[in-house]
């Protein structure tokens, strides 16, 4: 971490001073950050505060490269979290439903009864790399956690689809209005998402077709 310090200071310093070298300190920000298990959304906020909020699109670019062959050199196993953007893999979406259907087992209840998973998926026809393609996931992740900031599970099912399992009553028009407006508000916000409610099927036997179905 204190290399990730050291290498943030220098490239306040570079874009201060107007230097011809910021996008390499950039990539230097970005390799420091993967090297300490940084996640990539704190790589783009270390360089935006920088930039005072305002980066250039090549100092980003040369960060988020150098973190992401840092990060993707090393060798690991499928986590609870997508190492690229810090969302929930499929995995761990499982796992996080079958508690939601045992809980609701010992109560004699059905898991539908008190929880749903709300699906999101930007509109974006254009075609990305894996890393553009998960610099939006970044700021999809963001918007979503900032809606849904309690314990529910954000995840990435597929390259441009996102799920939230959370409780019922939280999925109600409003909350899904708000998801829409504020990934309008992004960056890179593009057209209105698909936003809708998925009822959670039976059984937890019938969880894996529909996952496959909503990574589809």
């Amino acid at each position: 971490m204190d290399d990730t310090q050291h290498a943030a200071t220098s490239l306040v310093e570079a874009v201060r001073d107007g230097r011809t070298d910021v996008d390499a300190v950039a990539h230097v920000v970005g390799a420091s950050a993967a090297a300490d298990g940084s996640p990539l959304h704190e790589v783009i906020d270390l360089v935006e505060r920088a930039f005072d909020g305002a980066p250039r699109h090549a100092s980003v670019r040369a960060a988020c490269l150098a973190w992401a062959e840092r990060a993707l050199g090393r060798v690991h196993d499928a986590g609870c979290e997508d190492p690229l953007t810090s969302l929930s893999t499929v995995p761990h979406l499982h796992s996080r439903l079958g508690d939601v259907y045992r809980a609701a087992a010992v109560e004699e209840q059905r898991a539908g009864d008190g929880h749903v998973l709300v699906v999101v998926e930007p509109s974006d026809d254009r075609r990305r790399s894996p890393l553009e393609a998960s610099l939006r996931a970044v700021e999809v992740g963001q918007v979503l956690r900032s809606v849904f900031p309690g314990d529910e599970t954000v995840a990435r099912v597929g390259s441009s689809r996102f799920v939230v399992l959370t409780a019922r009553e939280r999925a109600h028009a409003t909350t899904l209005a708000l998801v829409g407006v504020l990934l309008g508000r992004t960056p890179d916000g593009g057209g209105a998402p698909r936003l809708w409610v998925e009822e959670l099927p039976p059984t937890a036997g019938d969880l894996p077709g529909l996952l496959q179905a909503l990574a589809r």
